[in-house]
């Protein structure tokens, strides 16, 4: 296993990090999310304790009012119901800063929605003893029971720096009235609750950090499977070879197929063979076919086949050959040879 980790000395490929976004492996901290959601509710439950308060005083009077019984001992058709409107109004406003601040952190953790069900795959290794024993004492798993003792550290040590120094006003609570005790408690709680969370933030994005760090290091490739992995992506060579090689057959065919419309055939006589097309109101010949060795026979006896004039000049069969590509115009230099083999065919023609 040493060994394995050890070859693997290269960085994840693109198609491996989607691969294993798709099936859900992607670096995220509930840490983070729980830290979050926690200092949203805090601030949430600050910012409408008017609201809260109010509402609760609102159904304690409704509780205790001759309204919420018809008779006495019997409850009023509404009451569960607006004891439930109640407790709504009450939590709404947290209820959803909470719901909404843990669907952000998560989506931007994950960059996104991503729905797998790599998960629900049932695996012998899932149920395996000797596997989770060796989960348990993995690396994975000390750093987490690492991380559970920190973070129990972090909040025993920002209590009791926050409640030592108060233990003697927290002493007279008994003797406060209502308010000041709710007042007190209250002020207290959001202290601690803001302390936590601010040394919780901090460890979160470090695990967010860590998270990612141990993602990319999990999914890093050996050698080997990089090039398994750029063979499939740029296919298999002998796949590839052959079909370059249908792929020249084919614009062999199709090259073939014009040669019936030329209007001569210049050869070597049997190395090399270009046919050419010229009509009256063109710019110059265009080479609508070319070829050497077994092409140029196949040219030469498509061109017998259909009457095409075949015409033996050496030199200008090999510079037409490569000067000139199809379906292009021969260049200025080559007019004049051209011309001359065009006139004798023309004259041959009238001729007849």
């Amino acid at each position: 296993m040493a060994q394995g980790n050890q070859d693997k000395s290269e960085a994840p490929s693109g198609k491996r990090l989607e691969d294993a976004r798709s099936k859900g492996q992607i670096p995220k901290s509930r840490d983070l999310t729980s830290t979050s959601v926690l200092v949203t509710g805090g601030v949430a439950i600050y910012l409408s304790r008017n609201h809260i308060l109010s509402c609760f005083q609102q159904l304690v009077e409704y509780l205790w009012s001759k309204e919420s019984f018809t008779h006495p001992g019997v409850f009023a058709p509404g009451f569960f119901l607006t004891i439930m409107l109640s407790l709504l109004s009450m939590m709404a406003p947290v209820v959803l800063a909470i719901v909404l601040t843990a669907v952000i952190l998560n989506l931007g953790q994950t960059k996104g929605l991503i729905v797998s069900f790599e998960a629900l795959h049932v695996s012998f290794n899932n149920i395996n003893p000797l596997s989770g024993l060796k989960k348990m004492f993995s690396l994975r798993s000390l750093t987490e029971f690492a991380k559970a003792i920190l973070k129990m550290v972090i909040v025993s040590y920002v209590a009791y720096s926050l409640l030592w120094p108060e233990r003697g006003a927290m002493a007279d609570l008994a003797w406060q009235s209502a308010p000041d005790f709710l007042s007190f408690t209250g002020t207290l709680a959001l202290k601690l609750l803001f302390r936590v969370a601010g040394f919780m933030l901090i460890v979160s994005i470090l695990d967010f950090c860590y998270q990612k760090w141990q993602t990319k290091k999990d999914l890093r490739m050996t050698k080997q499977e990089v090039k398994e992995e750029a063979k499939q992506n740029e296919g298999n060579p002998q796949m590839k070879a052959k079909i370059r090689s249908l792929q020249r057959a084919m614009a062999r065919k199709r090259m073939l197929g014009k040669v019936p419309k030329a209007s001569v055939i210049v050869t070597n006589p049997t190395h090399f063979a270009v046919a050419l097309l010229y009509e009256p109101g063109m710019q110059a010949p265009v080479v609508l076919a070319k070829g050497i060795d077994f092409l140029a026979l196949k040219i030469i006896a498509e061109g017998r086949k259909h009457g095409v004039s075949i015409v033996r000049n050496p030199p200008l069969a090999r510079a037409l050959y490569k000067q000139v590509k199809l379906d292009e115009i021969i260049p200025a230099e080559l007019y004049r040879a051209v011309a001359k083999i065009l006139a004798y065919i023309y004259q041959q023609k009238q001729r007849k």
